[in-house]
């Protein structure tokens, strides 16, 4: 069995949030090997990633 075989066996078994997941991380992968790539999309995705751990009454800052 060949690696992409593995893999989308293994991603058959998610559940379909993690499916989309992946598949925008497989997207980040495929990005990253182009030429144009300089990271722009690592940092948005990073962002991203860490506005869903943090809900907006978390934030210190913004308190008078």
């Amino acid at each position: 069995m060949s690696k992409a075989e593995i893999i989308f066996e293994k991603a058959k078994a998610l559940p379909p949030e993690l499916q989309s997941e992946a598949l925008r991380y497989l997207d980040l992968l495929l990005e990253s090997k182009s030429p144009a790539s300089d990271g722009k999309e690592w940092a948005r995705f990073s962002a991203l990633e860490l506005l869903k751990q943090y809900a907006p009454a978390d934030c210190i800052y913004d308190r008078d």
